[in-house]
């Protein structure tokens, strides 16, 4: 008997051009506060505790029973300000739009950081180089979508060329209903949104975590861990 040979999906992966202006869609009216986008960012790029490329902010509105939730990521600014803040010269502009960070060049000056009007940017405690989301480069390069547009199970998040009439990402850019995240900064952002409004920014202004603020971090340190065992163990000799 004779065996036809099945190719399974991470063998062969969807192929895609690079786009010539890089843009990512959230569909806010779609997404349903999973958190798939940012855990599956945290795997990809194996992003410190604490820290985030993407972020999902949970939004009670006054006068609303439900929850609205807002995925928030680095806008890849058309004219980003911590490109001129950067004095060492790693972050640059792709050949796409895209505003990346070399590693090897940074030299933590951290400039970029509070540069940033979407603190977008993180220091990787270990490396103490700067971190953030770059639409996973390593991944469309290989013509694959960026990891949370692949974990997002209600398609909230689409990746695609914003130079492209026909693409799905420029043509939400086209509708009037529309909008940047807080376009006011000035900065040109390259993210797209559907469903948002004011209130959602005010509530959501930034990806990382503020002074004070509560948050999922998805984890809890391993010392955390520990501690609470030793509480059970104590718990259960005083019984």
């Amino acid at each position: 008997m004779k065996f036809e040979s099945i190719p399974i999906p991470w063998e062969q992966p969807f192929q895609r051009p690079r786009p010539k202006r890089a843009g990512m869609l959230v569909d806010l009216r779609r997404c349903i506060g999973c958190h798939g986008c940012s855990v599956s960012c945290k795997t990809e790029h194996a992003v410190p505790l604490g820290s985030f490329r993407t972020r999902v902010h949970w939004i009670q509105q006054p006068g609303r029973v439900q929850l609205d939730f807002v995925p928030l990521m680095c806008n890849q600014c058309t004219d980003a300000p911590c490109i001129t803040a950067c004095d060492s010269g790693a972050i640059t502009r792709a050949e796409d739009g895209r505003v990346t960070i070399d590693e090897d060049v940074c030299e933590s000056g951290q400039g970029c950081v509070s540069a940033c009007p979407y603190d977008a940017i993180t220091v990787h405690p270990q490396t103490g180089k700067a971190d953030k989301c770059d639409f996973c480069e390593q991944r469309t390069d290989d013509g694959m979508n960026p990891a949370c547009v692949d974990a997002c199970p209600t398609q909230a998040l689409v990746f695609g060329d914003l130079d492209d009439p026909e693409d799905p990402v420029s043509r939400a850019a086209a509708r009037p209903d529309s909008s940047h995240w807080r376009e006011d900064t000035g900065a040109g952002p390259a993210v797209v949104y559907l469903g948002a409004n004011s209130q959602m920014e005010k509530a959501a202004p930034k990806v990382q975590l503020g002074d004070g603020e509560a948050g999922i971090v998805y984890a809890q340190p391993h010392d955390r861990h520990l501690r609470l065992g030793d509480q059970a163990d104590n718990a259960e000799d005083q019984r």
